[in-house]
């Protein structure tokens, strides 16, 4: 395995405080995520520039906007970008409803287009690039419709799985689905450093954070909504309230209340299953 360095890029606020990586190895770079908004994704391509090392490749951890948006401007049409297939195929779904949903709120900051990753993956699967061995292993749904993470050496690129101390998006609602995932991980990724696609790095310690977070959040919904499949405004304010207090002075609190509908109606189709 050859020497290598990862450089981080963090979005503003106004992009999620997103993640994307660069692994810098000795004749060329390679992406892992690709950020959300066009002011973020220029800046992320101006340092991927002044690295003066040509872009081998790409990795998308999982169908969010915020780790797809910038594939077009960053890759181009003929740099490789890998992802799991379930990675691939979900983005190649939600892509154009996503824009829909989002391009009135953030203008001329969307992207007009996108690119779907064209390199699919099992998991498991390696890829070699820069003389770096990229391994990619498939999750499922959790955070998201369709999840992954990437491994070189000892250090893993785990996108959304877990968010280290910002709160969480929740609103795809497969949070149950996202708790088993990180009592699988807790093991898989017990001596790697993990590098989140929100926050700081650090030890696999933010996955028990995670689950933490996911239980309070599912026990809080689980009360309030008392098996009703939404909760009402007062009802999400009091959801805000309280994770604000078990996240104190965390970033993103309006997430919170995002996903509340969709974690009450996962309960409520779970209550039923088991009724």
């Amino acid at each position: 395995m050859g020497d290598y360095r990862i450089h981080t890029y963090t979005a503003a606020e106004s992009g999620l405080l997103v993640n994307s990586y660069l692994v810098e190895a000795a004749d060329g770079v390679v992406l892992v995520d690709a950020n959300l908004l066009l002011s973020d994704i220029r800046a992320l391509q101006a340092r991927i520039a002044a690295l003066r090392k040509p872009l081998l490749g790409a990795f998308v951890t999982h169908a969010h906007p915020d780790h797809f948006n910038g594939l077009p401007l960053l890759a181009g049409d003929d740099v490789p970008v890998f992802a799991t297939a379930g990675v691939a195929g979900t983005i190649a779904e939600i892509a154009e409803a996503k824009r829909a949903q989002w391009a009135p709120v953030y203008g001329d900051e969307w992207p007009d287009r996108h690119r779907v990753p064209d390199r699919r993956l099992a998991g498991g699967d390696a890829v070699e690039l820069g003389g770096l061995r990229f391994t990619v292993h498939a999750v499922g749904a959790a955070e998201s419709h369709a999840d992954s993470y990437v491994t070189v050496d000892d250090r893993a690129f785990i996108g959304d799985l877990a968010f280290h101390g910002t709160h969480p998006y929740t609103a795809d609602g497969h949070t149950g689905a996202w708790l088993d995932a990180l009592d699988a991980l807790a093991g898989d990724l017990g001596g790697a450093t993990l590098y989140p696609g929100h926050g700081a790095p650090g030890d696999a310690g933010m996955l028990a954070e995670q689950r933490r977070y996911l239980m309070m959040y599912r026990e809080t919904v689980h009360r309030l909504a008392a098996g009703a499949p939404a909760l009402t405004d007062a009802q999400r304010e009091e959801l805000t309230a309280v994770m604000t207090r078990f996240l104190p002075g965390a970033p993103l609190t309006w997430m919170i209340g995002l996903g509340a509908d969709a974690v009450a109606a996962e309960l409520a189709d779970t209550r039923r299953e088991d009724s």
